[in-house]
């Protein structure tokens, strides 16, 4: 999970859930507005095209999307 705050916006991008790494935009827009955990409340990552094996499937995967970055934008505050 990778959530930084720029001078022309936010950057949010996930790695290791799905096929290859992927930005989430309706991340980005809520941060750019407002750059909190609870701005991500209501924002799912969909699991269709999300991996899933011994490790997790795809539903767990895109739960964890969410949860890691409310806490990435946690850390950054």
């Amino acid at each position: 999970m990778f959530v930084a705050q720029f001078n022309d916006g936010v950057r949010v991008a996930v790695t290791g859930a799905g096929a290859s790494v992927f930005r989430v935009a309706e991340m980005e827009t809520a941060l750019a507005k407002n750059f909190a955990a609870a701005a991500l409340a209501n924002i799912t990552v969909p699991a269709d095209d999300l991996n899933s094996d011994m490790h997790g499937d795809a539903e767990y995967r895109a739960h964890l999307v969410g949860v890691l970055a409310k806490r990435a934008v946690e850390a950054a505050r």
